[in-house]
């Protein structure tokens, strides 16, 4: 299956058939998740890179699934997305208590009319799954689009800052591949009835093989994590992280899987 941003969805090898009631129990007749202490790296983020390294080599790993809500109807939207890696959010040192997940988009789809249509609920979920280790990450945070001038979108932070992302913008894509870049100059995602595609440039590039700058519909999606639900199902461990806006810490508990 293609997605939006220009990668095949693939999943290699059999499911798990792990589940909650899957629960070995120990000689003394406790069961093993209610004996296992807190993963020693601790908070989320030392978490996932674990599972993100131990998955490094499946194919389509790095998709994940981004939950909106329709502003209309109040009814949930689910897409898979391509997660692109962490976002430093400055030019400096990356602040480890506040970690920016990184995703693209089309300024024309419906995802964006979601996350844009009430300002002060630009909130999304995001959904990982890792199979080699049979771990599940539930991301929650304010979600910022970078685009270009012509966007129209409402913009964080000082000049400097923007300034930064838009070169993180121009940088992603560069990195994309020649298929992916060809869509973002394709008609309007979902528009009805289906009509041949646009001519479009090669590869997003010039007549020289020059990649283009970045048109106005290519845009950065910035997910901003303030709560992760985190489950191992090898054992039933269950996380919860939450940022604490007023001093920038993570608080982490253990609760019931």
């Amino acid at each position: 299956m293609s997605t939006p941003d220009g990668n095949e969805n693939t999943n290699d090898g059999a499911s798990s058939n792990i589940g909650l009631s899957d629960v070995s129990s120990s000689p003394g007749g406790s069961t093993q998740w209610q004996q296992q202490q807190p993963p020693a790296s601790g908070w989320w983020k030392s978490n996932i890179d674990i599972s993100i390294a131990k998955s490094r080599k499946v194919r389509g790993g790095n998709f994940v699934q981004l939950s909106t809500v329709d502003p209309t109807t109040n009814e949930p939207r689910c897409r898979s997305v391509v997660f692109r890696g962490f976002q430093p959010m400055d030019s400096g040192t990356q602040n480890q208590q506040h970690i920016t997940m990184r995703m693209i988009t089309d300024l024309r789809s419906e995802k964006v009319k979601e996350l844009t249509a009430f300002p002060d609920r630009n909130t999304a979920e995001l959904l990982w799954w890792f199979q080699k280790s049979s771990e599940q990450y539930r991301i929650r945070g304010n979600v910022e689009l970078v685009g270009d001038d012509q966007s129209e979108l409402p913009s964080e932070g000082n000049e400097e800052h923007r300034d930064f992302l838009q070169q993180a913008r121009k940088q992603q894509w560069g990195n994309l591949s020649d298929n992916a870049r060809e869509q973002f100059y394709w008609k309007d995602p979902g528009s009805m009835p289906y009509e041949t595609q646009n001519v479009v440039p090669v590869g997003g590039r010039d007549e020289d093989g020059k990649v283009l700058p970045p048109p106005k519909e290519f845009l950065l999606l910035l997910l901003h994590p303030r709560r992760v639900d985190f489950l191992r199902l090898t054992d039933n461990y269950r996380q919860i992280d939450l940022l604490n806006h007023d001093n920038g810490e993570w608080n982490l508990e253990r609760v019931n899987p």
